[in-house]
């Protein structure tokens, strides 16, 4: 049974691969998902929706110090810093604000964003938030770090209709717009000490995903606002992301470009395929232009077919990086809006979800860096416990339980 189970998995996944580039999705039995028949499903009685809760909970018990967190538990060799860096903290917001949506006590998202007001920095040009904690240490500037941080500024804002969001959204994007510059014709750097003018030094580069989250939270303000610079500035960036750094052989993106080599590092993330999927979605929500879809649909195929794999049986998306492949899991629901074929996507994740929660939780209830329980990986980090809080209240809400 289990080598004919193999070989049928086997099958459907050629056909996937075979199927970039079609008009149509493969069907659920081309795909051959295991739903989980015949194995544990002891957390099938606990919803998602408290799951989300579970799993921030466990975080405050073995990761918070006051309203911030530190970046490991248990601590690992080489920290020296007493709190967390802020893109895992940024982790924590997506968390206040999903548990919100899943109607819980609005008191979780004002901690986390009231913990967020340490890594601001109230420079008088361009203030925006800092790597670290600013009464601690002075650190760089990282566009992509300022985006996540904008991202959930606008959610926050969608959640509480209050102003201090959307106000502080729109000055953080001042800071993000300004790493454009026409160097390889458009894109964003990557963060501030390595921008306009810097020649050399493997970060001095044009970024995949500064760039794709510039034209998303862009695009989101517009839908704010109305103003034209940021409708002008997400469909630019979008275009040179998608122009310069994808791989038309797969319509997935390469990570970045040197500034003075030009040359491309050709390593591709979930994550960055996921925010030009989320970014045309919100374009063509604007424009109406039927591309954009089509480009994301193209992506959202591949995405598919590079980075699911069998494991026990099964598939599961990669065993590495658990936040990149959630934001991975968020613009296939949003692609669902518009494409509702891609549901077939967000079950596999959700199918991996319940499997993790039997199968890739340790003793003290931190989840797997692998979903599929074979390796631990990095499960100490905080950003990879913040992923699973997002990606179970985003199931609980795509299947609108009670």
């Amino acid at each position: 049974m289990k080598t004919k189970m193999m070989n049928v998995v086997v099958l459907a996944l050629a056909f996937a691969f075979a199927c970039f580039g079609c008009n149509d999705y493969p069907s659920p039995e081309e795909q051959m998902i295991n739903n989980g028949e015949g194995t544990d499903t002891t957390g099938t009685s606990i919803s998602y929706k408290e799951r989300a809760k579970l799993t921030y909970d466990m975080i405050q018990t073995h990761y918070a110090i006051g309203d911030l967190y530190r970046e490991n538990f248990p601590a690992q060799s080489g920290d020296n810093n007493q709190y967390s860096y802020l893109w895992p903290y940024v982790g924590m917001l997506t968390a206040g604000n999903v548990l919100f949506e899943l109607g819980y006590d609005e008191a979780i998202l004002n901690k986390e964003f009231g913990g967020l007001e340490a890594y601001y920095d109230s420079r008088p040009n361009l203030p925006t938030y800092q790597a670290y904690v600013t009464a601690i240490q002075s650190t760089d500037h990282y566009y992509d770090d300022s985006a996540i941080v904008a991202m959930e500024l606008i959610d926050a804002y969608k959640n509480t209709n209050s102003p201090f969001y959307l106000e502080r959204a729109i000055s953080v994007a001042e800071f993000i717009m300004s790493g454009e510059d026409d160097v390889l014709g458009g894109g964003l750097y990557w963060f501030e000490g390595q921008s306009a003018g810097c020649n050399s030094g493997p970060n001095c580069i044009k970024a995949a995903n500064t760039t794709a989250y510039a034209s998303f939270v862009t695009a989101e303000l517009y839908k704010l606002t109305n103003n034209p610079v940021y409708l002008n500035f997400a469909k630019r960036t979008y275009l040179w992301n998608y122009n310069t750094l994808r791989d038309p052989g797969d319509n997935l993106y390469y990570n970045s470009k040197h500034i003075t080599t030009q040359q491309i590092d050709a390593t591709k993330w979930t994550y960055n395929a996921a925010m030009m999927i989320m970014a045309a979605v919100d374009l063509f929500e604007i424009t109406g232009d039927q591309l954009y879809i089509t480009q994301a649909t193209a992506t959202a195929q591949s995405a598919f077919s590079e980075w699911t794999s069998v494991r026990n049986d099964r598939l599961f998306y990669p065993a590495n990086d658990s936040w990149f492949n959630t934001e991975l899991m968020t613009s296939y629901i949003r692609l669902t809006e518009h494409v509702p074929q891609a549901d077939q996507y967000v079950q596999v994740f959700i199918n991996n979800l319940d499997y993790a929660w039997d199968h890739a939780r340790n003793s003290q209830g931190q989840f797997y860096e692998d979903w599929s329980g074979n390796n631990p990986g990095r499960y100490y980090w905080l950003l990879h416990q913040a992923a699973l809080v997002e990606a179970y209240g985003r199931a609980s809400l795509y299947l609108n339980e009670e």
